[in-house]
């Protein structure tokens, strides 16, 4: 196997896709089905040994000695190190799928479940019935799920191929493209079980959101009950597309921090918390607001000089626990506060 060379960049994401909510650019709207679409994936040509992406990672984290790795970020390595060490690991298949499965579940529009069972199901509805009450924005919002089982479905896999790739000429060249690579995968226990194939949260300016499978599932395995992380995350979420809504009003208030995106993310961790908290959001008590602190916490990051610094830990945690504090003196009040108070308020609380 060629030794891989991967970016800086590119390691800090798989290992610390630690922003586990995070806009994305604005992308184009497509028609309802994505069979006839067609865009380029782009992976560059890259081969890397696992012990620089050690290397690199660990020098990284040296850097910040003030701030410690949490739970979530060690639950991840471990997952990415399971990755890495099946013997038939091919990091230029990984990224492939990786992203072919962002671009399949940006574009996708049709039924959805939420959670590897459906598990969340209900709970999706219901937290969106709350949100849209809640904050009333004037824009179509849809959540999409993402599945690791759906690399693992030869016509998604086919389907997904022949819209995205380039490289295929045809419905029957798609089709031989997706039996070779799941071929391949029935020699490997990773390709594409891993929670790496299917680990996104973001929100995109068009009113989509994605709340995947293997985010959930880690932020379990850190501790934090299911139920909090997805209605955690799909409030995360949601804020940010109160942030797109209303960007030409706060687009200022955000430039004038050394790091809008930072400014923005803790944003929505307060905005979250008050939602889970008010009376006429989710009505979290402090037992399980609890939870939602120990997930702000996990979700922070160390490294600061990074583009894709969200937060530290404290920073995140203390973000969630002002938003939650807000909710909580409002008690004897009905109607939560409109989102531009609340965007005021949070940048009241730094």
């Amino acid at each position: 196997m060629k030794t891989i060379k991967i970016s800086s960049g590119i390691l800090l994401l798989m290992l610390y896709l630690l922003q586990v909510s995070c806009s994305s650019d604005p992308i184009e709207t497509l028609p309802p089905s994505v069979r006839h679409t067609s865009a380029e994936i782009e992976i560059e040509e890259m081969s890397l040994s696992s012990a620089y992406f050690k290397t690199a990672t660990e020098a990284s984290i040296a850097k910040t000695t003030t701030c410690e790795m949490t739970a979530f970020q060690e639950v991840l390595k471990k997952n990415f190190e399971m990755l890495i060490q099946d013997p038939t690991f091919d990091l230029q298949l990984a990224f492939y799928l990786r992203d072919l499965h962002h671009k399949y579940v940006t574009h996708y529009i049709g039924p959805n479940y939420y959670g590897i069972d459906g598990q969340f199901n209900q709970l999706a509805k219901k937290r969106l019935r709350e949100l849209k009450k809640f904050w009333e924005l004037d824009r179509q919002i849809y959540l999409n799920g993402q599945h690791t089982a759906t690399l693992q479905d030869f016509r998604y896999l086919a389907d997904m191929i022949e819209s995205f790739d380039r490289s295929v000429r045809n419905a029957k060249e798609a089709e031989m493209k997706a039996r070779h690579i799941l071929n391949y995968s029935e020699s490997s226990e990773q390709i594409p079980e891993n929670h790496f194939f299917a680990l996104e949260a973001f929100t995109s300016s068009n009113g989509l959101m994605v709340i995947s499978d293997g985010i959930l599932e880690l932020l379990e395995q850190s501790g934090v009950p299911g139920e909090i992380a997805f209605s955690g995350l799909l409030a995360h979420e949601w804020w940010h597309q109160a942030q797109f809504e209303f960007q030409h009003v706060w687009e200022g208030d955000y430039f004038e921090s050394r790091n809008p995106e930072l400014l923005k993310e803790l944003e929505a961790d307060f905005a979250a918390a008050y939602f889970l908290v008010h009376k006429k959001g989710a009505t979290y008590n402090w037992k399980r607001i609890d939870s939602f602190f120990e997930m702000s916490f996990n979700s922070g990051d160390c490294l600061i000089d990074s583009p894709g610094h969200h937060g530290t830990p404290a920073q995140r945690l203390q973000a969630a626990r002002n938003g939650a504090e807000l909710a909580e003196s409002e008690k004897s009040k009905g109607k939560p506060q409109s989102a531009a108070a609340i965007h005021k308020a949070f940048l009241e609380s730094l």
